[in-house]
């Protein structure tokens, strides 16, 4: 039941074309590096380097959280496991290759434990909304690309969000510890 949903919601969202330029762009290194430069500025700006470096820190454990769900899980990604059916629809031309590396979306972890944190140390409603709206584009670019499918994403959401939050709760001990001092 969840893996038809899956696929059939690859195969509708890959359906708009014209978004190909688009998430390909939102799911490269370089928009990301893009963005945490932005944000480190901004966070520079308003005299928060430390708050920066522990967001930035957070997600880094986050990534490797998920890359060890990545190997402990060894779910196949869509591009593989479903090839001959996405070929088939039009998703993609070809096969990736055969790693297990589905679940969960590293990409959709990553960007949700930042925009968790953004959300609930910033405190500012913009960069929390556009944050969000990120994090969800990044998530359907993967699906889009066939590089995971929406269980995957959702997945890889959660447990950002959740690593987001037992993380603010370390950094909210660690500021009134500092403010006590």
């Amino acid at each position: 039941m969840i893996e038809k949903i899956d696929l059939n919601f690859t195969i509708w969202l890959s359906s708009f074309d014209l978004l190909e330029g688009f998430f390909i762009l939102l799911s490269s290194k370089y928009f990301s590096l893009f963005l945490v430069i932005l944000f480190a500025i901004y966070m520079i700006k308003l005299d928060r380097l430390k708050t920066f470096a522990f967001i930035f820190l957070a997600t880094c454990f986050g990534d490797m959280t998920g890359n060890f769900l990545k190997n402990f899980l060894a779910q196949p990604r869509p591009c593989f496991e479903h090839s001959d059916y996405l070929i088939s629809s039009g998703v993609i031309d070809q096969a990736c290759g055969p790693s297990l590396t589905g679940m969960p979306s590293n990409h959709a972890l990553n960007y949700f434990i930042f925009t968790t944190l953004v959300i609930m140390i910033i405190k500012n409603r913009a960069i929390s909304l556009f944050f969000i709206i990120t994090s969800c584009l990044v998530g359907l670019s993967r699906i889009f690309l066939a590089k995971h499918l929406l269980s995957q994403v959702i997945i890889g959401g959660l447990i950002g969000v959740l690593l987001g939050i037992a993380f603010y709760l370390i950094y909210k001990a660690w500021n009134q510890r500092q403010t006590s001092q």
